[in-house]
């Protein structure tokens, strides 16, 4: 056997060493842990538009992991399952959620974990959770910015058509008052036909009075009368 020599093998642990250390801190990075105190969650989302490969998941503000891997699946439509790796020592129960969103108005997306008002069993390692959107400050801004925009339009077609409906409305309003004029006219004229014709109602109206009277006191006598 080949005896290396005491300078080969300081230079070959220099070397090696730092190498070494590089590597388990990539790895811790990643989320990956040697005394397997992690498991791997799945998030069922229907676009990564918001999430990538390190995007922290947190429980009430504390990071319990992160995001390590995205792998899309084809059926039966296309969407992603984010592989969520997170501590074993947080107790997360079936039926939590997992909800998207920003953790302030420039900062990064996270997911938060909720666990649900009545616990029942322990989460599994890989379990799948549904992935609630909160709607994004961006699509937030761009949805004002068009509502902004649909009301600008209109309110300048309620101008022009303000404008160029003035004269018209001028010419409805003059003709109106016109024919509130001709109303009173016919009113006033009409006037005293309209007592005399009141007077014949009320004369008539007695008369038909009388009748009645009559019938119910004499009603033989009255169809006498009639027959004569």
């Amino acid at each position: 056997m080949v005896k290396l020599e005491k300078n080969e093998v300081r230079v070959a642990v220099f070397i090696l060493f730092p190498v070494l250390i590089l590597l388990v801190f990539v790895v811790l990075k990643l989320g990956y842990s040697f005394a397997s105190s992690t498991k791997d969650i799945y998030l069922k989302v229907d676009s990564i538009s918001s999430i990538k490969n390190g995007t922290q998941v947190k429980v009430k503000g504390y990071t319990i992991g992160r995001v390590v891997e995205i792998i899309p699946v084809y059926q039966p439509a296309l969407h992603f399952l984010a592989v969520m790796r997170v501590e074993n020592e947080i107790a997360m129960y079936e039926d939590c959620t997992a909800v998207i969103q920003n953790q302030n108005i420039i900062g990064d997306t996270i997911i938060e974990l909720r666990n649900p008002e009545t616990k029942q069993e322990l989460l599994k390692e890989y379990a799948v959770i549904e992935g609630i959107e909160y709607v994004n400050l961006e699509a937030l801004l761009q949805d004002v910015h068009v509502m902004l925009a649909t009301v600008t339009s209109t309110v300048g077609v309620l101008r022009d058509i303000s404008l160029d409906s003035r004269s018209n409305i001028r010419v409805l309003l003059g003709n109106l008052s016109r024919s509130v004029e001709t109303v009173s006219t016919v009113l006033n004229d009409s006037q005293k036909d309209i007592i005399e014709i009141m007077r014949s109602f009320r004369k008539t109206a007695k008369t038909m009075d009388e009748i009645s009277t009559e019938l119910k006191r004499h009603p033989l006598k009255f169809l006498m009368k009639g027959d004569k």
